[in-house]
Protein backbone atom coordinates (compact mmCIF):
# COMPACT_ATOMS: atom_id res chain seq x y z
CA UNK A 1 0.00 0.00 0.00
CA UNK A 2 1.46 3.36 -1.00
CA UNK A 3 1.04 6.65 0.85
CA UNK A 4 -0.35 7.15 4.32
CA UNK A 5 -2.32 4.35 5.99
CA UNK A 6 -6.08 4.85 6.16
CA UNK A 7 -7.39 6.90 9.13
CA UNK A 8 -8.57 3.85 11.11
CA UNK A 9 -5.12 2.26 10.86
CA UNK A 10 -3.50 5.52 11.97
CA UNK A 11 -5.77 5.62 15.03
CA UNK A 12 -5.00 2.04 16.01
CA UNK A 13 -1.28 2.61 15.65
CA UNK A 14 -1.37 5.75 17.80
CA UNK A 15 -3.17 4.10 20.74
CA UNK A 16 -2.46 1.23 23.08
CA UNK A 17 0.38 2.92 24.98
CA UNK A 18 -1.25 2.12 28.33
CA UNK A 19 -0.82 -1.53 29.31
CA UNK A 20 -3.35 -3.59 31.23
CA UNK A 21 -1.00 -3.72 34.21
CA UNK A 22 -0.73 0.08 34.19
CA UNK A 23 -4.52 0.41 34.18
CA UNK A 24 -4.74 -2.01 37.12
CA UNK A 25 -2.10 -0.05 39.03
CA UNK A 26 -3.88 3.25 38.34
CA UNK A 27 -7.20 1.85 39.60
CA UNK A 28 -5.53 0.80 42.87
CA UNK A 29 -3.83 4.16 43.23
CA UNK A 30 -7.06 6.00 42.45
CA UNK A 31 -8.93 3.98 45.09
CA UNK A 32 -6.24 4.80 47.66
CA UNK A 33 -6.43 8.52 46.83
CA UNK A 34 -10.22 8.44 47.06
CA UNK A 35 -10.17 6.71 50.42
CA UNK A 36 -7.91 9.49 51.69
CA UNK A 37 -10.72 11.91 50.77
CA UNK A 38 -13.51 10.07 52.61
CA UNK A 39 -15.20 12.41 55.07
CA UNK A 40 -18.02 10.17 56.27
CA UNK A 41 -19.55 6.85 55.42
CA UNK A 42 -22.75 7.43 53.43
CA UNK A 43 -26.01 6.34 54.99
CA UNK A 44 -27.88 3.64 53.09
CA UNK A 45 -29.86 5.21 50.30
CA UNK A 46 -28.34 8.65 50.88
CA UNK A 47 -28.01 9.18 47.13
CA UNK A 48 -31.23 7.43 46.24
CA UNK A 49 -31.62 4.04 44.63
CA UNK A 50 -28.45 3.19 42.72
CA UNK A 51 -26.59 0.18 41.38
CA UNK A 52 -23.36 1.82 42.58
CA UNK A 53 -21.74 1.66 46.00
CA UNK A 54 -20.47 4.90 47.54
CA UNK A 55 -17.32 5.54 49.56
CA UNK A 56 -18.51 8.85 51.00
CA UNK A 57 -16.12 11.11 49.10
CA UNK A 58 -17.48 14.65 48.47
CA UNK A 59 -18.09 15.30 44.78
CA UNK A 60 -15.82 18.34 44.95
CA UNK A 61 -12.85 16.13 45.82
CA UNK A 62 -13.19 13.88 42.77
CA UNK A 63 -11.69 16.37 40.33
CA UNK A 64 -8.73 16.78 42.71
CA UNK A 65 -8.07 13.04 42.63
CA UNK A 66 -8.51 12.93 38.85
CA UNK A 67 -5.96 15.75 38.47
CA UNK A 68 -3.49 13.91 40.71
CA UNK A 69 -3.81 10.73 38.66
CA UNK A 70 -3.41 12.59 35.37
CA UNK A 71 -0.36 14.44 36.66
CA UNK A 72 1.35 11.28 37.91
CA UNK A 73 0.59 9.22 34.79
CA UNK A 74 0.72 11.79 32.00
CA UNK A 75 3.60 9.93 30.32
CA UNK A 76 1.93 6.51 30.24
CA UNK A 77 -1.80 7.27 30.01
CA UNK A 78 -3.49 7.79 26.64
CA UNK A 79 -7.09 7.80 25.37
CA UNK A 80 -7.13 4.03 25.02
CA UNK A 81 -5.88 3.66 28.58
CA UNK A 82 -8.43 6.17 29.89
CA UNK A 83 -11.22 4.15 28.24
CA UNK A 84 -9.86 0.96 29.83
CA UNK A 85 -9.76 2.76 33.16
CA UNK A 86 -13.41 3.73 32.76
CA UNK A 87 -14.29 0.15 31.77
CA UNK A 88 -12.60 -1.14 34.92
CA UNK A 89 -14.27 1.44 37.16
CA UNK A 90 -17.70 0.73 35.67
CA UNK A 91 -17.17 -2.96 36.34
CA UNK A 92 -16.26 -2.32 39.98
CA UNK A 93 -19.47 -0.29 40.49
CA UNK A 94 -18.13 2.23 43.00
CA UNK A 95 -19.63 5.65 42.34
CA UNK A 96 -16.57 7.75 43.14
CA UNK A 97 -14.28 5.51 41.09
CA UNK A 98 -16.61 5.77 38.10
CA UNK A 99 -16.86 9.56 38.34
CA UNK A 100 -13.10 9.99 38.77
CA UNK A 101 -12.38 7.74 35.79
CA UNK A 102 -14.96 9.72 33.82
CA UNK A 103 -13.16 12.96 34.71
CA UNK A 104 -9.86 11.47 33.53
CA UNK A 105 -11.42 10.26 30.28
CA UNK A 106 -12.97 13.69 29.64
CA UNK A 107 -9.46 15.17 29.69
CA UNK A 108 -8.89 13.45 26.33
CA UNK A 109 -11.96 15.05 24.72
CA UNK A 110 -9.99 16.49 21.80
CA UNK A 111 -9.22 12.91 20.70
CA UNK A 112 -12.78 11.57 20.95
CA UNK A 113 -14.33 9.73 18.01
CA UNK A 114 -17.77 8.23 17.44
CA UNK A 115 -16.48 4.86 18.60
CA UNK A 116 -16.72 6.11 22.19
CA UNK A 117 -20.52 6.01 21.91
CA UNK A 118 -20.18 2.23 21.63
CA UNK A 119 -17.78 2.19 24.58
CA UNK A 120 -20.39 4.01 26.66
CA UNK A 121 -22.83 1.25 25.73
CA UNK A 122 -20.72 -1.11 27.88
CA UNK A 123 -21.15 0.93 31.05
CA UNK A 124 -24.64 -0.45 31.72
CA UNK A 125 -24.27 -0.86 35.48
CA UNK A 126 -22.94 2.68 35.94
CA UNK A 127 -25.77 4.10 33.84
CA UNK A 128 -28.34 2.70 36.24
CA UNK A 129 -27.38 5.60 38.52
CA UNK A 130 -29.31 8.57 37.12
CA UNK A 131 -26.72 11.19 38.05
CA UNK A 132 -23.86 9.17 36.60
CA UNK A 133 -25.87 8.48 33.44
CA UNK A 134 -26.27 12.22 32.86
CA UNK A 135 -22.55 12.84 33.30
CA UNK A 136 -21.56 10.01 30.98
CA UNK A 137 -23.85 11.56 28.37
CA UNK A 138 -22.62 15.14 28.72
CA UNK A 139 -18.91 14.41 29.31
CA UNK A 140 -18.24 11.48 26.95
CA UNK A 141 -21.08 10.07 24.84
CA UNK A 142 -22.36 13.50 23.73
CA UNK A 143 -18.98 14.87 22.57
CA UNK A 144 -18.33 11.54 20.84
CA UNK A 145 -21.70 11.70 19.06
CA UNK A 146 -20.86 15.21 17.83
CA UNK A 147 -17.89 13.74 15.95
CA UNK A 148 -20.05 11.07 14.30
CA UNK A 149 -23.84 11.70 14.22
CA UNK A 150 -24.37 8.31 12.50
CA UNK A 151 -24.05 6.79 16.00
CA UNK A 152 -27.56 8.11 16.68
CA UNK A 153 -28.75 4.53 16.11
CA UNK A 154 -27.19 3.57 19.46
CA UNK A 155 -28.80 6.56 21.17
CA UNK A 156 -32.21 5.44 19.87
CA UNK A 157 -31.59 2.06 21.45
CA UNK A 158 -30.85 3.69 24.81
CA UNK A 159 -34.04 5.76 24.56
CA UNK A 160 -36.09 2.55 24.31
CA UNK A 161 -34.65 0.94 27.45
CA UNK A 162 -36.97 0.30 30.38
CA UNK A 163 -34.21 1.44 32.70
CA UNK A 164 -34.58 5.22 33.28
CA UNK A 165 -30.81 5.65 33.56
CA UNK A 166 -30.37 4.57 29.96
CA UNK A 167 -33.11 6.93 28.84
CA UNK A 168 -31.47 9.79 30.73
CA UNK A 169 -28.17 8.85 29.07
CA UNK A 170 -29.87 9.15 25.68
CA UNK A 171 -31.23 12.62 26.48
CA UNK A 172 -27.96 13.93 27.91
CA UNK A 173 -26.05 12.60 24.92
CA UNK A 174 -28.28 13.99 22.20
CA UNK A 175 -28.51 17.33 23.99
CA UNK A 176 -24.89 17.97 23.00
CA UNK A 177 -26.06 18.34 19.38
CA UNK A 178 -27.65 21.71 20.20
CA UNK A 179 -24.99 23.24 22.44
CA UNK A 180 -21.94 25.38 21.69
CA UNK A 181 -23.45 26.67 18.46
CA UNK A 182 -24.47 23.28 17.06
CA UNK A 183 -27.88 23.10 15.38
CA UNK A 184 -28.85 19.44 14.81
CA UNK A 185 -32.44 19.87 16.00
CA UNK A 186 -33.73 17.03 13.78
CA UNK A 187 -31.68 14.43 15.69
CA UNK A 188 -32.78 15.86 19.02
CA UNK A 189 -36.44 15.65 18.02
CA UNK A 190 -35.84 12.09 16.82
CA UNK A 191 -34.90 11.07 20.38
CA UNK A 192 -37.59 13.24 22.02
CA UNK A 193 -40.15 11.48 19.82
CA UNK A 194 -39.24 8.18 21.47
CA UNK A 195 -39.60 9.72 24.92
CA UNK A 196 -42.71 11.83 24.47
CA UNK A 197 -44.77 9.43 26.58
CA UNK A 198 -42.17 9.42 29.37
CA UNK A 199 -43.65 9.22 32.88
CA UNK A 200 -40.56 9.26 35.10
CA UNK A 201 -40.80 12.69 36.83
CA UNK A 202 -37.14 13.60 36.32
CA UNK A 203 -37.17 12.60 32.67
CA UNK A 204 -40.48 14.37 32.00
CA UNK A 205 -38.76 17.56 33.16
CA UNK A 206 -35.67 16.86 31.05
CA UNK A 207 -37.52 16.07 27.82
CA UNK A 208 -39.42 19.33 28.21
CA UNK A 209 -36.18 21.18 28.93
CA UNK A 210 -34.42 19.89 25.82
CA UNK A 211 -37.45 20.87 23.72
CA UNK A 212 -37.26 24.41 25.12
CA UNK A 213 -33.56 24.57 24.25
CA UNK A 214 -34.23 23.24 20.75
CA UNK A 215 -36.87 25.93 20.26
CA UNK A 216 -34.18 28.60 20.67
CA UNK A 217 -32.25 26.96 17.83
CA UNK A 218 -35.07 26.16 15.39
CA UNK A 219 -38.48 27.23 16.66
CA UNK A 220 -40.54 26.23 13.59
CA UNK A 221 -39.32 22.62 13.69
CA UNK A 222 -40.13 22.28 17.41
CA UNK A 223 -43.51 23.97 16.98
CA UNK A 224 -44.49 21.57 14.18
CA UNK A 225 -43.28 18.63 16.28
CA UNK A 226 -45.31 19.67 19.33
CA UNK A 227 -48.52 20.19 17.36
CA UNK A 228 -48.08 16.91 15.51
CA UNK A 229 -47.57 14.96 18.74
CA UNK A 230 -50.22 16.87 20.71
CA UNK A 231 -52.62 14.05 19.86
CA UNK A 232 -50.77 11.37 21.84
CA UNK A 233 -47.80 12.89 23.73
CA UNK A 234 -47.60 13.37 27.48
CA UNK A 235 -49.42 16.71 28.02
CA UNK A 236 -47.01 17.67 30.81
CA UNK A 237 -44.04 17.36 28.43
CA UNK A 238 -45.89 19.21 25.67
CA UNK A 239 -46.81 22.08 27.99
CA UNK A 240 -43.32 22.35 29.48
CA UNK A 241 -41.63 21.96 26.12
CA UNK A 242 -43.74 24.71 24.54
CA UNK A 243 -42.69 27.50 26.91
CA UNK A 244 -40.33 29.10 24.36
CA UNK A 245 -42.87 29.18 21.52
CA UNK A 246 -44.34 32.57 20.71
CA UNK A 247 -47.33 33.38 22.94
CA UNK A 248 -50.03 32.87 20.30
CA UNK A 249 -48.76 29.47 19.14
CA UNK A 250 -48.31 28.27 22.70
CA UNK A 251 -51.82 29.37 23.60
CA UNK A 252 -53.16 27.47 20.58
CA UNK A 253 -51.27 24.32 21.62
CA UNK A 254 -52.53 24.50 25.21
CA UNK A 255 -56.09 25.10 24.02
CA UNK A 256 -55.81 22.02 21.83
CA UNK A 257 -54.51 19.91 24.74
CA UNK A 258 -57.31 21.09 27.00
CA UNK A 259 -59.95 20.46 24.37
CA UNK A 260 -58.64 16.92 23.89
CA UNK A 261 -58.79 16.41 27.64
CA UNK A 262 -62.45 17.43 27.58
CA UNK A 263 -61.91 20.78 29.29
CA UNK A 264 -62.93 24.21 28.06
CA UNK A 265 -59.87 26.43 27.47
CA UNK A 266 -59.63 29.08 30.20
CA UNK A 267 -60.24 32.69 29.25
CA UNK A 268 -56.67 33.65 30.22
CA UNK A 269 -55.09 31.06 27.87
CA UNK A 270 -54.38 33.62 25.14
CA UNK A 271 -52.36 35.69 27.56
CA UNK A 272 -49.86 32.91 28.31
Amino acid sequence: MRGDPPPVLKLCCSMGKTSASTVSAIIKEMRSLLEDQVTSRPAAGSKGKSALKSLGVPDGSLSVVAAQVLDRHRADLDLDGAVSLMDAAAGRKVREEVLTALEILAAFRQEFTGALVLNADRWLGACEDLDVARLIGTRVAGPALVTDPTKLTTIRKWARFRNPGRRRLALATVGCLITEGRRDVASVLDICELLLNEDHPLLVTEVASILRTATKVESKAVQDFLFRRSIDGNPEILRGGSENLDAARRAALIAKLEAQAGMAPPVAATGR
